[in-house]
């Protein structure tokens, strides 16, 4: 893998597949891909390593984004090699030959990958494709999230929640759990989530094998159980398919961004009210009735130090900036 997928991710959250490039790579060499299509390239981390790969290997990219980011606009733009798809995936799928690998990582719905994939069937006749998948675990896989609800149709889509916090275990939202603008209010039942699309396609086309890494998000490999490469690709995944100690690493990681962002937003908020608090203060100290309300005190206690004074309040202020 030629570049480290953190040094874009300062918080490390780890949403990019670069994540798994160790895993994923070795999937396309085994399956002697030439051609890979891309589906939700988002800021083009995977994307960049994905044109590094295939400039060895002497494979073609294409990445579709509806709308794509500045930083993946820049990325075609130094890129010339990169085919870069303005469509939506089920546009691109409904016309354009299928790719030898196809990675899935778009719209993280229920309606919207069930359509690539029925697409995908349909266009291949029973020659599935290598199909590599983003977000098979927590929170994507038993829970819808939409970048453009207006997109799905309205019977298609779950019952939603703006600006939703998410927590494992809850299947509600919650204050202060990992943001999302448009979730599924409610996590879990039929037709909701990555995992239960990729699943539901599974028992419709027998004959075909999912591997699930639990990690980062979670990475999943499906292929035909009669492709040509079927055994190599058995031999990189299988070791990691489900594996209870990269479970329990992952459902540890996914814990602490969701502590760490919920503190995060308390800080936050704590700051913004200090702020406003220092603020108030420094305009009362800059008043008249402040001035006069000083030298009262002053009388009061004949000429002793006030109860309050602008040197009291630039202390303090002094004192909290240290």
């Amino acid at each position: 893998m030629p570049a480290d997928p953190q040094a874009t991710d300062p918080n490390q959250v780890g949403y990019s597949l670069a994540n798994v490039a160790e895993l994923l790579f070795p999937c396309l060499e085994a399956a002697g891909a030439r051609s890979v299509l891309e589906i939700g390239a988002y800021r083009g981390e995977l994307t960049a390593e994905l044109l590094e790969w295939a400039g060895a290997a002497g494979a073609e990219v294409s990445a579709v984004d509806p709308e794509p980011t500045p930083e993946l606009l820049e990325l075609a733009r130094q890129r010339p090699e990169l085919e870069l798809l303005r469509e939506t995936s089920h546009e691109v799928l409904a016309v354009r030959p299928l790719a030898d690998a196809i990675v899935l990582d778009g719209d993280h719905n229920y309606f919207t990958l069930s359509g690539e994939l029925r697409l995908i069937a349909a266009r291949s006749q029973g020659e599935v494709p290598l199909l590599m998948f983003h977000d098979v675990c927590w929170p994507h896989a038993r829970r819808d999230s939409y970048y453009a609800p207006e997109r799905i149709p309205e019977e298609e889509r779950q019952p939603l929640a703006k600006d939703a916090g998410l927590v494992p275990g809850d299947h509600g939202v919650v204050a202060g759990g990992l943001p999302f603008e448009w979730a599924a209010a409610s996590e879990g039942g039929p037709r909701n989530g990555v995992l239960t699309a990729i699943e539901d396609f599974l028992a419709a086309h027998p004959g075909l094998r999912l591997a699930r890494i639990p990690a980062f998000f979670g990475f999943g490999a499906l292929w035909r159980e009669n492709a040509p490469y079927a055994a190599r690709i058995e031999e990189i995944v299988a070791p990691f398919d489900a594996h209870p100690v990269l479970e329990r690493l992952e459902a540890n990681r996914v814990s602490h961004l969701v502590t760490a962002h919920d503190r995060g937003r308390q800080l936050h908020r704590l700051s913004a009210r200090a702020a406003r608090q220092e603020e108030l203060l420094r305009s009362m100290a800059a008043s008249r009735a402040f001035a006069l309300a000083e030298r009262l005190s002053r009388l009061r206690r004949r000429g002793g130090e006030p109860a309050f004074s602008r040197e009291r309040v630039d202390r303090a202020l002094r004192e909290d900036g240290d």
